[in-house]
């Protein structure tokens, strides 16, 4: 069964209302439009209906509190704006076409016989258009949280790699300082098996710190690999870019 898919109309000539749901009614059940005359009704209707969205808004540029325009707020975009909006115009113009798309509207249809009893099938192209912004904003949105996940599992992991390699350099402080306090202690007194263990005690300490630092130069790549987020920042940009470039 096909969903249902919700249009709020905002026009306040009453002739064009009705002939526009007419259409919508012709064009099969799968529509339900809902009306509103002007701008402050359609704001009202937004934000009492905002956990519930139309799925697509068709207003008249030219309404008696604003124009149709002024539903997208100071969005320059479609993702922006929150739903996909179609301004309907009496007289087509470039200027108005431009202004339209700079604005956040996906598209806007003249007043015409001909363009009207096309409206159906202009909305169904719309929506795809839609579904297809918003997949890529997903995207976007999961490659940015991916991006800030492993930027913050590397800050993590740093100060883990840090904390350990302050207490291992604690722990080798400490033999070597205990090493030495041994040998001031025996002084003239100590056998030459017991120095040997000294210095044997010694020289492994003085690797344990140096095979350290190796460790941890080895481990961090394991356990992060920085060239990731080169890859999802390059992931990114290049959808913003797609997306700049088809609007």
């Amino acid at each position: 069964m096909e969903r249902l898919r919700r249009v709020l109309l905002v026009e306040d000539n009453d002739a064009h209302a009705l002939l526009i749901q007419r259409i919508f009614e012709e064009n099969g059940s799968a529509w339900s439009v809902s009306r509103v005359s002007n701008l402050a009704d359609a704001l009202r209707f937004l934000d009492e209906n905002k956990n519930s969205l139309p799925d697509v808004v068709i207003a008249d540029y030219s309404l008696p509190d604003g124009t149709g325009l002024d539903l997208t707020g100071s969005a320059g975009s479609p993702e922006d704006v929150g739903f996909p909006l179609i301004i309907l115009t009496g007289v087509g113009s470039e200027k108005l076409a431009v202004q339209t798309m700079k604005s956040g509207a996906m598209d806007y249809v003249v007043k015409s016989p001909d363009d009207l009893r096309h409206l159906p099938s202009t909305v169904s192209r719309i929506l795809k258009e839609w579904e297809t912004l918003m997949e890529r904003r997903r995207t976007e949105m999961e490659i940015a949280k991916c991006v800030s996940d492993l930027e913050a599992d590397k800050l993590n992991l740093d100060e883990f790699m840090d904390k350990i390699s302050q207490d291992l350099g604690e722990a080798i402080s400490t033999i070597k300082e205990t090493n030495s306090k041994i040998k001031e202690r025996l002084g003239n007194n100590i056998d030459e098996e017991t120095l040997n263990d000294l210095y044997r005690i010694e020289s492994a300490a003085e690797r344990a710190g140096m095979l350290t630092e190796k460790l941890f130069e080895y481990l961090l790549p394991l356990y992060f690999d920085s060239s990731l987020v080169k890859i999802y920042m390059q992931n990114l940009e290049e959808l913003k870019r797609r997306n700049a470039s088809e609007r």
